[in-house]
């Protein structure tokens, strides 16, 4: 894949709950190589979008590509072996068991030995373990945490449980990575390692990135691209800085113009 393939394109999208209108006829698009953000105020949609492309929500109209293919009608655990894996605005993390514990149980896309396999304890079972600790060691490594492999997760500072999350979706190797507000929580010198990782994510791993984030400092250094949800409709999108001076956006968002 090139820089500006199209990796994922969302048409048409509308969701309603109980009459209410969560999305709108969303059309959205991230490509190979870049940072696509999503903002808005609270309950603009921005989650509900996630929830479509991963697949924890039906749209009631429109249709979700993935690499060209339509997967509107696949289940999370197809888009999820396809390559999309999803951090949360929660924590997703199990508190008793250490930190690299934590980060195998995301190897499951490399995992190729069967039930018998891991019963049997034969070669190939030995393989796919050495294979998975190596992948888990790596991702740790790439957030900064391998030093703590043996914690457990519990004892980790919340900033590096955050981090723990992320390494734990690399290890799947994405094919694309959906971050729901990962910095919510952290402080602003690791807000600032946060947005590093990411960068990094995007620029050495090559792997598309779709970010809901409040922070609009961190929105505005990492975004290729950004577009603007507003009461589930998509009021503006473009690069950072554009979008930013948006008057529309002003208004919705980012303040009113002038305070």
């Amino acid at each position: 894949m090139f820089r500006g393939y199209t990796v994922l394109k969302c048409e048409g999208i509308r969701v309603s709950f109980g009459g209410i209108h969560a999305l709108r006829d969303v059309n959205f698009t991230a490509e190979y190589g870049n940072i696509t953000a999503l903002i808005g105020p609270n309950g603009a949609g921005k989650t509900t979008l996630l929830n479509v492309i991963s697949g924890l929500i039906s749209p009631d109209n429109g249709h979700v590509y993935f690499l060209g293919d339509d997967i509107t009608d696949l289940p999370t655990y197809l888009r999820g072996q396809m390559g999309i894996v999803r951090t949360f605005q929660n924590l997703e993390i199990f508190h008793n068991m250490t930190v690299l514990e934590n980060v195998l149980t995301g190897c499951h896309r490399h995992v190729k030995y069967t039930l018998l396999d891991s019963l049997l304890k034969t070669p190939d079972y030995w393989e796919g373990e050495r294979f998975c600790l190596e992948y888990a060691r790596n991702a740790l490594e790439f957030v900064g945490l391998l030093d703590k492999r043996d914690m457990p997760a519990q004892d980790l500072p919340f900033g590096s449980q955050r981090l723990l999350e992320l390494a734990r979706a690399l290890v799947a190797e994405p094919t694309l990575l959906l971050l729901d507000e990962p910095a919510a929580g952290l402080n602003l010198s690791e807000t600032e390692n946060l947005g590093k990782i990411i960068h990094r994510i995007r620029d050495e791993k090559k792997i598309p990135i779709v970010l809901v984030e409040h922070d609009m400092g961190l929105v505005m250094r990492l975004s290729d691209r950004v577009y603007v949800l507003n009461f589930g409709e998509v009021i503006a999108q473009g690069e950072p800085k554009e979008v930013q001076n948006n008057p529309e956006v002003i208004a919705a968002y980012l303040g009113e113009e002038g305070t």
